[in-house]
């Protein structure tokens, strides 16, 4: 796609980024049965922090921030969406994971009012509702609808939300390169403590997982940034679920995990409300809270 311009190769570039995230949740869910979560998320965040740090000096020539406040709190609340999601990626099948770490822009519609002062639209009130179907119809409702990998996985899209309206409100402070930047050394610090603590050497095909993981996910998140540049967001921005497909396939295939047809019309509903939701939002405004969106 080199050299490719226009609205097609935005879509493209946006694809390409999908599957990108799809292929490293699979891999998040082969080591997370070898090697613990939290030894995943860093060597994810130590690798992506290398690569960065080169193209942040290139792109930017300095690595200081703006609004440190600002930054901290995307970081915080960023990686503790990503030491979630990667844990019920381990522990359920990675589709409805997937799925439902992907709740973000409906989370994002229902705190933006509160915490940026924008104007709740009220056609958005239904897709949050039929969204809120839909994760029930994936959670399956009974006694323990409220504990277990699923309930990590709604929580780590509520997490991702915030971080990203914080995203937003540095929208004219900080690129995206020191933002994504301080979340992967933030991520990396503050989970080598705990990987350290239950360090299992990895071993044979293991390193290459660990690269693998690091280095698609960084290009994922540049991939995505560079679809926004190259048409109007409302166009490209509803190709980004195409990474809950990927995952169900890949789930499928690789383990072999039958989604019951519960689980597919909920996903189905899901992601319907969540385009619906991406597209009535202001083109401008869409893309800076995209630009940024995916937090693993």
């Amino acid at each position: 796609m080199r050299g490719c311009r226009g609205i097609v190769c935005g879509i493209l570039w946006m694809i390409t980024a999908q599957v990108l995230f799809a292929a490293s949740w699979a891999a998040i869910k082969l080591l997370g049965n070898r090697l613990g979560v939290f030894e995943v998320v860093f060597f994810r965040g130590a690798i992506s922090f290398v690569l960065l740090l080169v193209l942040t000096l290139i792109r930017e020539r300095s690595l200081k921030g703006s609004n440190y406040r600002a930054l901290f709190f995307r970081s915080l609340f960023g990686a503790s969406a990503m030491i979630l999601a990667f844990y019920a990626m381990t522990r359920m099948p990675v589709g409805n994971a997937a799925t439902l770490f992907n709740t973000l822009p409906i989370f994002v519609a229902i705190l933006a009012p509160f915490m940026l002062r924008e104007p709740f639209l009220k056609r958005k009130l239904v897709m949050i509702v039929t969204a809120f179907a839909g994760i029930g119809m994936i959670l399956k409702p009974g006694p323990d609808i409220f504990v277990g990998a699923s309930m990590y996985a709604v929580i780590a899209g509520f997490l991702g939300a915030l971080a990203m309206l914080y995203v937003r409100r540095m929208a004219k402070s900080d690129s995206t390169y020191i933002i994504t930047l301080y979340f992967t050394a933030f991520t990396a610090a503050v989970s080598a403590p705990v990987a350290l603590h239950d360090f299992k050497l990895p071993i044979g095909d293991e390193w290459i997982w660990i690269a693998f993981i690091g280095v698609s996910l960084t290009l994922a998140q540049l991939f995505m940034t560079h679809a926004y540049k190259l048409g109007h967001a409302s166009t490209i921005a509803p190709f980004s679920y195409t990474s809950v497909i990927g995952a169900y396939v890949l789930g499928i295939v690789v383990f072999g995990e039958i989604p019951d047809a519960w689980s597919i019309a909920g996903a189905a509903v899901v992601i319907a409300s969540g385009i619906g939701i991406m597209l009535s939002e202001p083109t401008t405004e869409l893309r800076e809270r995209i630009r940024s969106a995916k937090v693993t």
